[in-house]
């Protein structure tokens, strides 16, 4: 596998409101942990709260190919899983992301 190089294509304004963004969810986050290659999220079960992830993940694939993005449902919420497959990237998720984990 070609390795993608680690850059944002948003610029500073559009990071800024992407960031934003992320951070409206972090009420609904009820716990998250730091795996190998990045972090899991687990999110609380609410309306319309799958559609608006759903959404950012998709934009956040646009500007940073070099994240992979997974979710998955249950009756108990979502788990959001942000990964790199590089040292590099792993590092990258839990920095950009750090304000949104659970302490």
């Amino acid at each position: 596998m070609q390795d993608i190089p680690l850059a944002c294509t948003l610029t500073a304004a559009d990071y800024r409101d992407r960031e934003a963004a992320w951070l409206k969810l972090k009420p609904f986050v009820t716990a998250s942990a730091a795996v190998p290659g990045g972090l899991i999220f687990r999110l609380a079960r609410v309306t319309g709260l799958h559609d608006s992830l759903t959404e950012l993940v998709r934009l956040e694939a646009e500007c940073c190919p070099w994240m992979a993005f997974a979710m998955a449902e249950s009756p108990e919420g979502i788990q959001l899983s942000i990964m790199s497959s590089s040292v590099d990237g792993e590092r990258g998720v839990r920095e950009a992301f750090a304000p949104l984990a659970r302490r």
